[in-house]
């Protein structure tokens, strides 16, 4: 009996003493997984709930989204010593959450935040983003330094989607607002379509190549004393089926970041090379000016591609003329260099583009010998209202004479910019009143007179 009560004791106290290390081990591992839980749901460096903590909520319902993004985030903590970078966050946070009213800010990456307005908020929603704008107008004091911070904002109110569509919807707003220099923008139905069209960018410029959707189109140039034919511009052009005309600038910029600008190019290439060849044919021996990204001044390859080109099409390749923009990239690349000046020694003609304008400066005129200078179109349209646009079109002829170049005035519109810059000494002109971007046809059938009375 002794033994027998012995042993229960001893098999009691062993299974409460299992039972105590079993709940303890659970407890341990419940804490560990609410840690785990709350650091997958909370900023390390703000320490406010990140984009996950948001997306998790409840539905959104009728409350509106905000995003808001640190323009140059990445310039200023790599700027910033030590942990300024932490610091900036801090105070960036402290001065959001100033002016939530009483909504939880999350904080995600870098100077990326957002939140939520209540429905019945929506109409102080601008002079919200004023109001946070008006926060940043004074500068940020992060150890010894003051700092200047700029903030754009992105503006989600459609009710449809789940929670991760509507806050991505709010930070493509915001990066549209940093794009195009607005305080804020407002995601719109546009922007979802042109975002499924950005996806699939490069199947359909692929097929809108095959099917001839996207097409080249050619504006003369002439001579602004004789008025005389003396070049051709090749412009790429592309008609949607659904969307109608793109803007060149938009599939350009798009091309270009898909990589799909190489292909682009010398699809205008090919037809710009071929049809200043069937011109030469005709009797009319003219320069042909093909637009070239600079981005594609790196490939080594590129030059002798050119050169098949006008072997193939029997094209002196003194007929063809290369119009470069984007300088900066150039001056940064040696292989930009060096493609320029292969190009030069093959007998291409070299141009620079919409100069006055984006990153064409002087410094660029001594990194290559240019047979042209473009002037932009902006200065030309307006130099007869404003003096000193009038200056800088003055002034460009003037600097393309010396260095032996070409000057070229863009968006001639009317007779009297054109009687003006015959006036100034301007060489040739390119605009809608002397003939606008057309198919090759009908640009040969507005020649094909002149020449014939040329002829006889």
């Amino acid at each position: 009996m002794i033994v027998k009560v012995l042993l229960a004791t001893l098999l009691v106290t062993v299974s409460i003493g299992a039972a105590l290390f079993l709940i303890a081990a659970i407890s341990a591992n419940v804490s560990r997984k609410r840690r785990r839980f709350s650091a997958q749901r909370e900023n390390p460096v703000s320490g406010l709930p990140n984009f996950e903590a948001l997306r998790s909520q409840p539905a959104f319902g009728s409350a509106t989204v905000i995003a808001a993004k640190l323009v140059n985030f990445e310039d200023l903590a790599a700027f910033l010593p030590g942990e300024g970078s932490q610091q900036l966050v801090d105070q960036v946070a402290r001065r959001l959450t100033l002016a939530c009213h009483g909504t939880q800010l999350h904080h995600d990456l870098d100077g990326t935040f957002a939140w939520l307005v209540p429905y019945y908020q929506h109409s102080q929603i601008e002079g919200h983003l004023a109001g946070l704008a008006a926060l940043f107008n004074a500068p940020l004091t992060i150890g010894e330094l003051r700092v200047d911070v700029a903030i754009a904002f992105g503006v989600n109110d459609e009710f449809e989607g789940s929670n991760a569509q509507r806050l991505a919807a709010a930070l493509v707003a915001a990066e549209r607002a940093i794009r195009t220099r607005a305080l804020w923008t407002k995601y719109s139905p546009r922007q979802k379509e042109d975002a499924g069209w950005q996806l699939s960018f490069h199947s359909q410029l692929e097929d809108a190549l095959t099917s001839g959707d996207i097409w080249v189109a050619f504006q003369p140039q002439y001579d602004i004393r004789t008025h005389a034919l003396v070049g051709v511009e090749a412009l790429a052009r592309w008609t949607h089926p659904t969307r109608g005309p793109i803007p060149p600038d938009e599939f350009i910029v798009q091309a270009e970041k898909s990589q799909d600008i190489y292909r682009l190019t010398l699809f205008v290439m090919d037809h710009a090379i071929r049809s200043a060849t069937q011109l030469r044919e005709r009797g009319l021996d003219i320069h042909m000016s093909v637009n070239l990204s600079a981005t594609l001044l790196d490939h080594a390859d590129l030059v002798g591609t050119i050169r098949v080109m006008l072997t193939a099409h029997h094209l002196p390749p003194e007929m063809l003329t290369i119009e470069i923009t984007e300088t900066a990239q150039i001056e940064n690349s040696r292989q930009a260099r060096q493609t320029l000046a292969q190009l030069r020694r093959a007998g291409i003609r070299l141009s620079i583009d919409d100069y006055g304008t984006g990153q064409s400066n002087l410094e660029y005129l001594t990194e290559i010998e240019a047979d042209e200078i473009k002037i932009d179109k902006r200065f030309v349209m307006t130099m007869r209202d404003s003096q000193r646009n009038f200056e800088v079109v003055k002034s460009t002829i003037d600097l393309a004479h010396r260095l032996g170049a070409v000057a070229v005035a863009e968006g001639i519109e009317d007779a009297p910019t054109m009687a003006l810059l015959e006036q100034l000494g301007c060489d040739v002109g390119q605009g809608y009143h002397l003939g606008k971007p057309q198919l090759f046809s009908e640009l040969t059938a507005t020649l094909a007179p002149t020449h014939h009375s040329r002829t006889a």
